[in-house]
């Protein structure tokens, strides 16, 4: 018998997810891209992952958001991406990696993308 080396532990589980006017769980975490759907309703900009779900509360017909920083995107802005749809999406629907052209001659890319399905739509 060997005792297991602690260095290689599990890994630390992803942070609880925010409370809102609604009810809302996290179907994924931290990826490199955002959810591209047919569902989609429309996006914002925010400060916080807060924000964006009270927005959604506020959008008849919103059942998930994704937030995400779209790097180099949205003229530059550090805020975040809040993305509606109808319908809850995994990270299999994430396949919106940027690589757009910005004016300055930057490339967009995603990342801090997480999504978050409101309990009442599933």
């Amino acid at each position: 018998y060997t005792t297991p080396d602690p260095t290689y532990g599990p890994p630390s589980p992803p942070p609880p997810p925010p409370t809102s006017s609604g009810e809302y769980y996290q179907t994924f975490y931290d990826i490199t891209a955002a959810v591209q759907a047919d569902d989609y309703m429309t996006y914002g900009l925010v400060d916080t992952v807060e924000d964006c779900l009270t927005m959604c509360d506020s959008v008849k017909g919103c059942g998930f958001v994704n937030t995400y920083h779209d790097v180099n995107g949205k003229d530059g802005s550090l805020q975040l991406s809040c993305a509606l749809f109808t319908l809850c999406h995994g990270a299999e629907d994430a396949d919106n990696i940027g690589g757009q052209s910005q004016p300055d001659g930057s490339i967009n890319f995603i990342e801090d993308s997480n999504g978050w399905c409101k309990l009442t739509s599933y």
